[in-house]
């Protein structure tokens, strides 16, 4: 679920000037270019789009070295989960993922009657050897997030590779959920892309949400062979991404600037936060995302109440069954010292 709303808050609160750190948007806004874009066709909006998206399908599938066929779109990379779901689960079916992850995996597997099969993280990180453990002949889907969320964590591409070689042989789809690859730095995290070779059924997963800057106009997108592609088609809706956000995604995707400016702003506020936070004392769950999340001795709840009142939104994680964790959102340099400043006041003594 997203992070309180700005007008909520101060609506609640009486207060201006509230900061949104929640929701792991990109602080930044869209990219010009794809401000642009939106601007000029908002004239044609009366028009439906091409079902299928066949131009920024086409955009994407060549950032990648793939054809359209490897491509499919989504109202955000949501509504391929829902797609995934409704393909492969059945009453009785099971899903693996870790138990501290997006919570989406789970409402889409039991939407159609499947069971989540949910394996706990070692060290806030996914625990891969249990969770091919985990897998069963009941399996037909396995959700793997790289990175993380809510703790911003990877595996390596040894780790891995020794899952994808671990699991059994059977009637399943690994979903690897990409939706803050963009931001990450340790250049021993695997790309899914790497892995659509045919060995196993694969389905990565991207977003224009994060990066890019696009939360709102809802846009992710997911790269397969194109069988499973043609599959997910089937139960695709039409017109599901809108004209606008195939547009703007298109624009954002060439505007290489945006994205570096993104890149840059969000690496400096991880150094950032992590040093701030690790001063005070709070163990930092170091992060390969556009967010940072941290553990407290005290109520979590009471900490994350108290910043509400002072104007600062972050996530208390008690939905991810963190208790005793919040997660903030790289923002602003202004807001980041912000969010700093407010939490020194509020954190117990």
């Amino acid at each position: 679920m997203p992070g309180k709303p700005i007008a909520e808050l101060e609506r609640q609160m009486g207060i201006r000037g509230a900061v949104k750190m929640a929701s792991n948007e990109n602080p930044l806004g869209p990219a010009h270019a794809a401000l642009r874009s939106l601007e000029q066709c908002l004239g044609e909006s009366h028009v439906y789009p091409e079902s299928s998206g066949p131009e920024l399908r086409g955009a994407i599938a060549s950032r990648f070295g793939l054809n359209s066929e490897n491509v499919i779109l989504g109202n955000g990379s949501d509504e391929i989960m829902q797609m995934c779901a409704h393909l492969f689960i059945q009453p009785g079916d099971e899903a693996v993922m870790g138990s501290n992850t997006f919570s989406m995996y789970r409402i889409v597997v039991q939407a159609f009657g499947g069971k989540a099969v949910c394996v706990p993280l070692k060290n806030y990180r996914f625990d891969l050897k249990a969770m091919a453990s985990a897998v069963t002949d009941r399996t037909r889907l396995i959700f793997l997030a790289v990175p993380n969320s809510p703790t911003g964590t990877i595996v390596s591409k040894l780790e891995f590779e020794n899952f994808l070689r671990a699991l059994p042989d059977g009637r399943f789809l690994v979903v690897i959920d990409e939706a803050y690859r963009e931001f990450v730095r340790d250049l021993d995290c695997p790309s899914g892309v790497n892995y659509l070779d045919g060995k196993l059924p694969v389905l990565v997963l991207r977003t224009f949400s994060k990066i890019y800057g696009l939360a709102g106009l809802r846009v992710g997108y997911g790269l397969g062979e194109p069988w499973l592609i043609e599959l997910l088609n089937r139960v695709r809706p039409p017109f599901n991404v809108n004209s606008l956000a195939q547009v703007a995604a298109r624009a954002a995707l060439e505007d290489t600037e945006h994205l570096e400016r993104s890149l840059s702003l969000t690496i400096r506020g991880i150094l950032y936060l992590e040093e701030e936070l690790t001063r005070l004392g709070l163990k930092v769950i170091p992060s390969q995302a556009n967010f940072v999340c941290f553990h407290v001795e005290c109520d979590a709840r009471e900490v994350y109440e108290a910043l509400l009142k002072n104007g600062i939104i972050v996530r208390h994680l008690a939905s991810f069954g963190m208790n005793n964790c919040i997660r903030v959102t790289v923002g602003k340099e202004i807001d980041n010292q912000e969010f700093i400043a407010t939490l020194k006041q509020v954190l117990p003594s």
